[in-house]
């Protein structure tokens, strides 16, 4: 049976508290407690229990020591219609909470927020702020629409970058359409850890925007424009 090292591994690494794997197992917090500081002698019905939830959560257990995360082949969100980026921006703030996140933007026009989306840019300069996670940011070279802080941008050639604008945090390749109104995240590790090591590629082949660039955001009148057209939509 699973050991109560095993257990503390298992939950770092689904990034469980204990109250979290209570709950998922029905099982009560001092119980989790106990088990994980090898307190007593836990029943095997309990350890089973704990053993089978773990499992249905991808991991994998290896003798009396070994703990593995089975990715899963993959998973496929699809989000469309007008509030396409809010949904957008809920998967990405739920996965965005300090400032060791990383998140990669490639090709997007920042522009279009305004279009579709004009809510959610103060949204996110708002999360981005509470949080500080990491922002890489690669443009055209010849775009001049900034939302973010100007150091977050690298510029490079359009014929470097393909047309259709992508997103890669954790585990998660995003691609938008904008026409469409439409986002499409595909969740698999080996997918987003490829697409981070091209976006990586690039950005050591792209230029640093100036740091006396004005961004958009640091316009009163441009902030005062959003948020008369997002109470206009409301």
């Amino acid at each position: 049976m699973i050991s109560y090292k095993q257990i503390k591994a298992a939950r770092c690494l689904l990034d469980w508290r204990q109250v979290d794997l209570a709950t998922k197992t029905g099982l009560a917090l001092p119980t989790i407690n106990a088990i994980e500081r090898n307190i007593g002698s836990p029943r095997q019905s309990t350890l089973m229990t704990i053993k089978t939830i773990f499992e249905k959560e991808g991991i994998e257990f290896k003798g009396q020591t070994g703990v593995d995360l089975i990715e899963k082949s993959f998973e496929i969100l699809q989000f469309e219609g007008d509030d396409f980026i809010q949904k957008q921006n809920d998967d990405l703030f739920a996965c965005m909470k300090d400032e060791r996140d990383e998140v990669y933007m490639c090709g997007l026009d920042e522009s279009l927020f305004e279009k579709y989306a004009p809510d959610q840019i103060m949204r996110y300069e708002r999360h981005q702020q509470e949080t500080q996670f990491i922002e890489k940011i690669l443009i055209r070279d010849d775009d001049t629409y900034l939302l973010a802080n100007t150091d977050v941008y690298r510029t490079i050639s359009k014929t470097m970058i393909g047309k259709i604008p992508y997103l890669v945090y954790k585990n998660r390749f995003v691609m938008i359409d904008w026409q469409a109104k439409r986002t499409i995240i595909i969740q698999n590790q080996a997918i987003a850890d490829n697409f981070k090591k091209q976006f990586l590629y690039l950005w050591e082949m792209a230029t640093p925007i100036s740091r006396f660039t004005k961004r958009k955001l640091d316009d009163p009148k441009f902030i005062q424009a959003l948020e008369n057209k997002s109470n206009a939509d409301d």
